[in-house]
């Protein structure tokens, strides 16, 4: 082998293994939350069914949306949004904001679980449980996250509990923070996927410059 081919093989093994990302366990990461949030996906269905006993909050279903979105908009405050990954929007920018929309939604399903008027089952608690998890991940893996930010988040308060005067109403905040965590959560998957298509391509990249620089 000569000096061109065995330089290059080492850059490829080098390259072919970095994250694009200047934080080296950002792609460790993205699979941990590709893994949690396929999880929160499958089980949000099986909460809603748990917890939802009235006919008409069908979730995922664009009528009940528009028939409620006057109630979500005085209830529910909104998700962080998730934009693509830019010069402006980071792949670190992005985990921050899926950390704090998990946090809101954690929150919201903390204050609802505490009401009598709904059905108490252990599958909520999983639930908070694997969304705990993936705030866990994502604080512990990033160098230079912002702890004191998430404190913030997790102390942060909604004035939802006040809205919870009845049976029917208190299901309609339940049906709607589980619709907008699955709609964030389905955004969430997006972001990962998308950072980790972007990253294969880039390592892709580098390496074929490698080699029509080496001449091989």
């Amino acid at each position: 082998m000569n000096f061109q081919v065995a330089l290059l093989v080492t850059l490829v093994g080098i390259v072919g293994s970095a994250p694009v990302s200047h934080n080296p366990n950002i792609m460790d990461t993205i699979e941990q939350t590709h893994s949690l949030i396929s999880k929160i996906l499958d089980d949000i269905p099986t909460v809603h069914t748990a917890w939802i006993q009235s006919q008409s909050l069908i979730l995922g279903d664009n009528t009940t949306r528009q028939l409620l979105q006057h109630l979500k908009e005085k209830m529910i405050p909104s998700a962080p949004v998730l934009q693509n990954i830019s010069s402006s929007f980071t792949q670190e920018t992005c985990l921050a904001h899926i950390a704090k929309g998990l946090q809101l939604h954690l929150n919201l399903l903390k204050e609802i679980s505490k009401s009598p008027m709904l059905v108490q089952t252990k599958r909520v608690n999983d639930l908070q449980d694997e969304i705990q998890d993936l705030l866990y991940q994502i604080e512990e893996n990033q160098p230079g996250f912002d702890h004191s930010q998430q404190a913030s988040d997790k102390k942060s308060q909604t004035d939802l509990a006040k809205h919870l005067t009845s049976e029917y109403l208190t299901q309609v905040a339940a049906h709607l923070t589980l619709q907008q965590l699955q709609d964030f959560s389905y955004d969430v998957l997006r972001s990962i996927l998308s950072i980790r298509s972007m990253s294969t391509s880039e390592n892709t990249n580098t390496v074929q410059l490698w080699v029509n620089a080496s001449g091989v």
